[in-house]
């Protein structure tokens, strides 16, 4: 993607997202963002049976859908969740939400882009990423922030993530296609074939494709944002 592209990718997410956070609460029915993704809490429950205190980093976290019931199901273990996003309306919002379901004492909230931010080597048990890396500048860039993440998970500790791929925009009146404003669009294949030569040494623990719908207002008319959303969550063998 073109230099210019990819700002008009970034600045076109980030009003679509600043809006959403404004408008809507996160778990409560409306919006996508009305429950966690329920594999993340799959996936913490299997940390839980061997591990009772754990750092949870959420990377793209928004305005906490998943750190948020994360950090309740955690509440008096001793367990930190780290909720990380670039915009500052999600970085806002994650401090309200926090406050607003008494998990501030445990959530750490900082700003920073996922593509350029530095992880401490094995510092994590679980590293959440839903809906972060299509925002990632190129495919170099989805690579280059696997191995950060790989570096800084701690032995026994869980990747969940899920990415759209194969993204398509179609407006909503018309049913005319409109060049998707997403910064990294994969083909679902190559998004599965970079994640399983990325962990090809860890345990591949849940894999799916699964095609979405869901309206937007990211453009001058309502579109409906058409995706496979792929999942794979993979745990580190030492």
């Amino acid at each position: 993607m073109q230099q210019a592209d990819f700002e008009k990718a970034r600045k076109a997410e980030a009003s679509y997202h600043d809006e959403l956070y404004s408008e809507n609460d996160i778990l409560e029915p409306g919006t996508w963002m009305a429950k966690p993704v329920p594999v993340v809490m799959e996936m913490l429950e299997r940390l839980l049976r061997f591990k009772s205190r754990l750092e949870v980093l959420d990377l793209g976290c928004g305005a906490g859908r998943n750190a948020i019931p994360v950090a309740l199901r955690l509440r008096h273990t001793g367990s930190t969740v780290t909720g990380l996003d670039l915009l500052d309306e999600a970085v806002e919002k994650l401090r309200e939400n926090a406050q607003k379901y008494k998990v501030e004492d445990m959530i750490r909230v900082e700003k920073g882009d996922a593509e350029h931010t530095q992880l401490s080597d094995g510092k994590y048990d679980y590293i959440i990423a839903c809906g972060c890396l299509e925002h990632v500048s190129s495919e170099q860039a989805l690579i280059n922030v696997l191995e950060r993440m790989k570096a800084g998970t701690a032995p026994g500790g869980i990747h969940c993530i899920t990415m759209n791929t194969g993204i398509e925009e179609i407006e909503a009146d018309s049913g005319r296609k409109l060049k998707p404003l997403i910064e990294l669009n994969l083909p679902t294949d190559r998004a599965l074939t970079l994640f399983r030569q990325a962990y090809e040494d860890w345990n591949v623990l849940a894999q799916s494709s699964v095609l979405q719908s869901i309206p937007e207002e990211k453009y001058d008319k309502p579109t409906q944002f058409r995706a496979c959303s792929v999942l794979f969550a993979v745990q580190k063998t030492s």
